[in-house]
């Protein structure tokens, strides 16, 4: 750690993968805080317990989010930016939400921790994600649909910032869908509101952080129940785009940009 930050740090929480390509892009967004904010301590966690239990089997530990604020702390850091690459606020994020909020009312040196909203939590942030993601497919024709599948979630609270993002995708535009791989819409809800829409040709992208398995296999993949399977047994032309949400310059800026905000509002004394 370096000490000219004044004991400053960023915590990145994702919920993370166990697929080795996708850890080039959390390296990516990593290199990226470092150029951003120089002399500013980067550290990561996990926040499924799913990837960190694969990564322990392979000799790769992760640290979820207690154990990663724990090591900072132990380190000398005294306040901690905790940004969030969740999409919702489901589960994970409400855990990550407890736990800041254990460190922020302890009794250790590190008495000043905040946490940023989840991607789809603000419909400004999230207006700006959809752009970025739109904005980079360029060969797209504007009688050609896109469809963002996200992870989705049975979390109440998650669902309702789901329809949210639903609605802001079509207010940005008609031909963009939002579905997800858990929960609603589903992949053949999506794929019928593209029937009935006669949709001929559909930019597949993934709505997640990085490309791992769920890409590579429910999504992307040649097995007949993946998205793209199901698309083209329908007679629909499927375009896939391999990137995470941290393969687009706009997004990470999205990232940079709250990492930047929370260090502000740690900076301010605790008495405002």
């Amino acid at each position: 750690m370096t000490r000219d930050s004044g004991g400053q740090g960023i915590l990145f929480a994702a919920a993370g993968s166990s697929c080795p390509e996708a850890q080039a892009t959390f390296d990516r967004i990593g290199r990226q805080a470092a150029v951003r904010f120089p002399g500013i301590g980067v550290r990561w966690a996990f926040t499924s317990s799913g990837v960190r239990r694969k990564l322990d089997q392979q000799g790769r530990h992760r640290a979820d989010p207690s154990e990663a604020l724990s090591t900072m702390q132990a380190e000398g850091f005294t306040s901690v930016a905790v940004t969030s690459l969740h999409l919702s606020d489901g589960m994970e994020y409400g855990e990550l939400s407890a736990t800041v909020d254990s460190f922020r009312n302890g009794k250790g040196s590190l008495t000043k921790v905040t946490l940023g909203p989840a991607l789809m939590a603000d419909e400004n942030i999230w207006r700006r994600v959809v752009s970025s993601v739109l904005e980079a497919l360029s060969a797209r024709q504007g009688h050609e649909a896109v469809i963002l599948v996200a992870h989705g979630s049975l979390d109440p609270r998650a669902v309702a910032t789901l329809a949210g993002a639903i609605a802001v995708c079509r207010q940005v535009d008609p031909a963009l869908f939002l579905g997800m791989i858990l929960g609603s819409p589903s992949q053949k809800d999506i794929l019928e509101e593209c029937r009935v829409a006669g949709v001929r040709k559909v930019w597949l992208v993934p709505c997640l952080v990085a490309v791992g398995l769920s890409v590579q296999d429910v999504i992307m993949g040649s097995g007949e129940e993946s998205w793209k399977s199901c698309f083209e047994r329908a007679g629909i032309t499927c375009v896939p785009v391999f990137k995470g949400l941290g393969d687009y310059d706009g997004i990470v800026d999205v990232w940079m940009n709250q990492s930047r905000r929370l260090l502000e509002v740690l900076s301010k004394p605790l008495s405002e």
